[in-house]
């Protein structure tokens, strides 16, 4: 008696069976198959890949919007194949197809040679792999997902027997694997399990793409149902632990965001093929506000902001957008659409007529934070040459990336150096958002670090949404009356470089044709005036940086600088000044420090309380009773807030 197999049974050695003894050991759901075996002396592994070639051909989903289908989670594993396995195969068949052409309707002799254009050495080197390599699949998850993908995506393209042989390869190697997949589902937390090891890679694999693939493959084999809802299960559960409710992915994720993307994505793909729904409605939910906001950090030169390799990143989200069917829409994602070749390249010739600016609408607004995976993104709007700004606040040191109007201006770590007398303080990884902001003015992220019994660390990143400049800024409060030294590094894009303006303190960042004024506004600006601070170019290892320090005999500090790339403003007149703070009409130098910024017609004026608000402080006038104020001066010398925090 031949002992029975199906998914989630221990089993090993299937390819060794002849083809009958094969067929006759697995358990199917429905009797039809196994009887038609027995009655039909003709029943091979050539009818089985006929009948094969057949659903292939019928699989065609219309919602399937990719030029190419594959599954992109085997994209770096079919580059660096090694000669004669199945990946080898796979990359030659990837190089020699275009599997989403759709067949012309008739018999199915005539459907199989309009598809059908594999060269012979393709289909000799899938011969040579079925006769000497095909045990390969039965415990590499990454082999199984390639005979999946040849299987599903390439079917009709090999003569029968060939599909036929390599169908039972696939199955016997699905059944082998089978037992480890229901070990791999039982992972309790995702996030720790984040890191690019092979062992990592196999276990996101084998819980959740590979059941859901090979359960939809062989679903007249015993136990395949289940095995795809646990897929699909184990999936909706790698999506909900590594994004917040709103869809922000885990700082982690970002240096592998688009393999993470491929995964999800290949099980849509899986799903759209076989006419299944993959996620649950608020799944659903989930993975469309996760495509929102990775849209939001597109950056106009076709890369995704904050992470390591920024164009597969945004490959990958290009293909998640495709495959799942969601509108890209001119009106939230032309960012998107810029960077993935999908709208106009040309841009429209501008008015001379003045354009009167309008406000935006919260609903309309792309920036969001996210205090569950220490990140925030930034945007002034979803047009493709919008400025962003992306924080990763989940380690020492902070992770910074600015463009401005598209063109990247900093990029890497956004350090910063503290010493109270001669004791330099050792940073640790405790930043959190203390307060994030975003309406039509702009958008304003806080973080803060705070020692143990000692001084309090606060900086902040202000990005205005529709006149062309951010702040960044350091406070220091908590000191006793003491001397305490500053350093900040902002990082520097790559091909960007810093030159020092005439006559003054200003810098000029230069990103290709664009250039960006640097006003460090707690330095005087006249270089004749002495003082222990300083700024200008640096170097941490290989990375350029904007660096600028700053001294106070006080224990508090509040150290902006303000970039400005406006091209109205690029040659005019500038002027800073540090204001006098009283309180009760007396002045008050560590209690707040204020200052304004003139540069043309635009006429800044910042505020940030180094003392508690518990009493107003006074500067040109304004009584401010909240923490932080970001304003203008309008044309009748009142100032107009921006931002307050209280």
């Amino acid at each position: 008696m031949t002992t029975q197999v199906r998914f989630g049974l221990p089993v090993s050695g299937l390819l060794n069976n002849s083809s009958n003894d094969f067929l006759g050991s697995v358990e199917w759901r429905q009797s039809e198959f196994a009887t038609c075996r027995s009655k039909d002396s003709d029943f091979s592994l050539r009818t089985i890949g006929m009948c094969w070639k057949q659903q292939c051909l019928e699989r065609t989903p219309s919602r399937l919007q990719d030029d190419k289908p594959r599954f992109a989670t085997l994209d770096d594993a079919v580059e660096s194949a090694d000669s004669g396995s199945i990946l080898a195969v796979l990359a030659r068949v990837r190089s020699e197809t275009t599997p989403t052409k759709r067949p012309p309707k008739g018999n199915l002799k005539k459907q199989v040679k309009s598809t059908s254009r594999l060269s012979r050495e393709a289909t000799e080197l899938l011969r040579l792999w079925l006769t000497h390599g095909s045990a390969e699949s039965e415990s590499c998850p990454t082999a199984l997902l390639a005979c999946c993908e040849l299987l599903a995506l390439y079917g009709s393209q090999f003569p029968a027997e060939v599909i036929g042989g390599l169908w039972r390869a696939t199955l016997a190697a699905a059944l082998a694997q089978s037992e480890s997949f229901i070990h791999a589902a039982d992972t309790e937390d995702w996030q720790e399990l984040l890191d690019d090891s092979a062992e990592t890679h196999a276990t996101w694999l084998k819980a959740g793409l590979l059941p859901l693939v090979c359960g939809a493959l062989f679903d007249d084999v015993k136990g395949a149902p289940r095995l795809s809802r646990a897929g699909r299960t184990a999936l909706g559960d790698q999506l909900q632990q590594v994004t917040d409710a709103k869809g922000a992915p885990v700082a982690e994720v970002y240096n592998s965001l688009s393999q993470f993307l491929s995964l999800w994505s290949d099980g849509l793909l899986v799903s759209n093929l076989f006419g299944e729904s993959l996620w649950k409605k608020s799944a659903g939910k989930r993975f469309e506000k996760m495509l929102e906001r990775l849209s939001a950090a597109v950056r106009a030169d076709a890369a995704l902001m904050g992470c390591s390799n920024g164009d597969d990143a945004l490959t990958a989200l290009n293909r998640a957008y495709a495959i799942s069917g969601l509108p890209t829409g001119t009106d939230r994602l032309k960012a998107l659409e810029s960077a993935s070749g999908n709208g106009k390249a040309a841009t429209k010739k501008k008015s001379k007529k003045k354009q009167t600016k309008k406000k935006i609408s919260k609903a309309a607004i792309p920036s969001w934070q996210s205090d569950d995976t220490d990140a925030a993104c930034l945007r002034t709007s979803w047009a493709s040459d919008a400025s962003v700004a992306t924080v990763r606040f989940d380690g020492e040191p902070v992770q910074l990336e600015l463009a401005v109007a598209g063109v990247p201006l900093l990029s890497g770590s956004w350090r910063l150096e503290l010493a109270e007398g001669d004791e330099q303080l050792e940073l640790e990884a405790e930043w959190e958002c203390i307060c994030w902001n975003s309406d039509s003015d702009g958008d304003y992220l806080e973080l803060q670090l705070e020692f143990e019994g000692g001084p309090m660390i606060n900086r902040y990143l202000y990005l205005s949404r529709s006149d062309s400049f951010a702040i960044f800024a350091d406070m220091i409060t908590g000191s006793p009356p003491s001397r305490v030294d500053l350093a900040t590094q902002l990082p520097l894009a790559a091909g960007v470089t810093l030159e020092s303006a005439e006559n003054g303190r200003e810098q000029l960042l230069r990103a290709g044709n664009k250039t960006v004024r640097v006003f460090p506004l707690a330095l005087p600006q006249d270089p004749g005036i002495g003082t222990s601070g300083k700024i200008g170019l640096d170097q941490n290892g290989d990375q350029s940086c904007l660096a600028c320090s700053h001294s106070s005999e006080s224990g508090t500090m509040f150290a902006p600088i303000v970039l400005d790339w406006a091209p109205e403003r690029q040659t005019a007149q500038s002027e800073w000044r540090k204001l006098t703070v009283t309180r009760a009409a007396e002045i008050d130098p560590a209690g707040g420090a204020a200052f304004r910024l003139q540069v043309g017609k635009q006429h800044l004026v910042l505020y940030r309380s180094l003392g508690g608000t518990e009493r107003y402080r006074t500067f040109l006038g304004y009584q401010a009773e909240s923490e932080t104020v970001i304003g203008k001066f309008t044309k009748s010398g009142v100032i107009q807030e921006l931002l307050i925090v209280e």
